[in-house]
């Protein structure tokens, strides 16, 4: 399925994309990315990508799912490494806490979102539901 793009309240955009999508040098940034961790594959997945988007201008990762503390533990070692040390985590293990969070508070609300969760319709679900300008 390919990228969706749309435009929550406010002057942000959202792109919905598969977490095996290729990194699109063409995002917006700064952005704030939402790494789904449902299961030790995917959440190695979402580890796997980190640098790459931490130098496409990730300036926050909300991880969501039950490996989601797990990824979020991860996530700040792979930061550390990094150097990248002003990159922000959070983690919800429940789908809606994380997808209000990503929407309405992630970056202060400020930066473009990029969800990596098509393979998750209930959470594109909560995303899109979110009101539109």
């Amino acid at each position: 399925m390919a990228a969706r793009g749309l435009t929550p309240a406010g002057s942000r955009k959202l792109v919905i994309t598969s977490l095996g999508a290729p990194a699109d040098h063409a995002i917006q940034r700064p952005f704030v990315a939402l790494l789904p961790a449902f299961n030790p594959p995917e959440r190695q997945q979402a580890e796997a990508i980190t640098k790459d988007l931490i130098d496409l201008g990730c300036v926050e990762f909300c991880c969501v799912g039950p490996e989601a503390e797990q990824l979020h533990d991860a996530l700040d070692s792979i930061i550390e490494a990094s150097n990248a040390l002003d990159v922000v985590t959070t983690w919800h293990e429940e789908p809606t806490d994380a997808c209000e969070y990503f929407l309405r508070a992630a970056a202060g609300g400020r930066a473009h979102l990029l969800a990596l969760i098509l393979s998750h319709p209930e959470l594109q679900v909560v995303l899109e539901a979110e009101p539109r300008t």
